[in-house]
């Protein structure tokens, strides 16, 4: 299996538990290092590898039997690749599950009081939100549409076999019961 954008530690030790043997794509060195002190901790193997998600990945054709992608394209400004990407290095009949920022995060400011910003969200296009992104040291980050996220799987030849909202862990939005989390299950 393939955690794209997944280093860290926290999703390969379940999938490693469960007998996948896996690797891990990450542009962060500091995610992969730490994926690596979990597995050597918990007494598991893993591949790893510091790549750009957003650039072909270094994997062959249908290398892959199942992607784990958790919430990772708000890092990225076009997600479409991503998923062209995902579905070439998958089997037929592999497994892609995303997790996707659904853009309400984006609208608020950090304490989730007041509906400050615009969608979409994007540094590149907007310097003041350079400025906002820099005092939460959050990286940057951009909004993504229904039809970039799902959409763009469908077009990339996907098919969405089911979908799960989900909730901040904290906050007014969470409190309201507003959803800002999609999931999907996908099948090349």
């Amino acid at each position: 299996m393939l955690g794209l954008a997944a280093g860290g530690g926290q999703q390969m030790p379940v999938f490693s538990a469960l007998g996948a043997e896996c690797t891990v794509l990450d542009y962060s060195q500091k995610q992969i290092d730490s994926e690596m002190v979990v597995a050597r901790r918990e007494g598991y193997t893993i591949n790893t590898l510091r790549a750009d998600m957003t650039k072909q990945l270094p994997f062959n054709n249908n290398s892959f039997d199942f992607i784990f992608h958790p919430v990772s394209n708000c890092y990225i400004e076009d997600v479409i690749p991503v998923w062209q990407e995902c579905y070439r290095v998958l089997k037929k009949g592999g497994i892609l599950m995303a997790g996707l920022d659904n853009g309400v995060n984006f609208l608020f400011d950090d304490i989730e009081s007041k509906l400050t910003y615009s969608l979409p969200f994007n540094p590149l296009k907007n310097q003041e939100l350079i400025e906002v992104l820099d005092k939460t040291d959050d990286g940057i980050q951009f909004s993504h549409t229904l039809d970039e996220q799902m959409r763009g799987q469908i077009q990339s030849g996907f098919s969405i076999k089911d979908l799960y909202e989900d909730y901040n862990n904290s906050g007014p939005l969470q409190e309201h019961g507003v959803p800002t989390f999609w999931a999907t299950l996908a099948v090349k």
